[in-house]
């Protein structure tokens, strides 16, 4: 899919569903981590793209990274969706997100998307203490989730995440839109 499309497309289902007008989704497949200048081709795309006072974060796996940008905490995430396994999830989620979760690989974006938009707030030192839940199921390839236990972090009660389900690639993205 080409990078131009594949960004559009990203950027209004996210701002539509986040209900952030301003969002921006960077996604190129040069930015991989297959690539070894992925992690200077993403930094170089930041200090041309970021506005200032806005946040930022990025993610990377096999064949594609994303960056994305907002004058709002935001966080995410993609991997590989087959490479995610349940036994990895169960070690960081508690048997209730596990049970109410759309797959492993949704949770385990969800809650890495929201450990790097909690940089604003109290951040936790490991992702196990991020409770996902309120899953909603948009369409065969789409689902939106909220961090369930936001006041442990002195954050914003108002919060929203989404995952994409692209080809091989699960993505979230997190926002504390207030």
């Amino acid at each position: 899919m080409d990078s131009l499309v594949l960004s559009e497309q990203l950027t209004e289902s996210a701002q539509k569903l986040l209900q952030s007008p301003g969002l921006q989704v960077h996604a190129r497949p040069e930015w991989g981590s297959h690539n070894p200048a992925h992690r200077d081709l993403i930094r170089a795309e930041i200090q041309k793209l970021l506005p200032e006072n806005w946040h930022s974060s990025t993610s990377h796996t096999e064949g594609l990274g994303v960056i994305v940008l907002s004058p709002h905490p935001i966080g995410v995430d993609v991997e590989v969706t087959e490479r995610v396994s349940d036994k990895t999830v169960a070690r960081v989620s508690s048997p209730e997100e596990l049970a109410t979760a759309p797959g492993a690989a949704a949770l385990w974006c969800a809650k890495e998307a929201c450990f790097k938009a909690l940089r604003s707030y109290d951040q936790p030192s490991v992702i196990s203490k991020i409770s996902i839940g309120s899953w909603e199921n948009i369409d065969s390839q789409t689902e939106t989730f909220r961090l369930s236990n936001y006041e442990t972090f002195n954050s914003s009660s108002e919060n929203r995440g989404v995952v994409k389900k692209i080809s091989t690639w699960s993505l979230a993205f997190f926002i504390f839109p207030s």
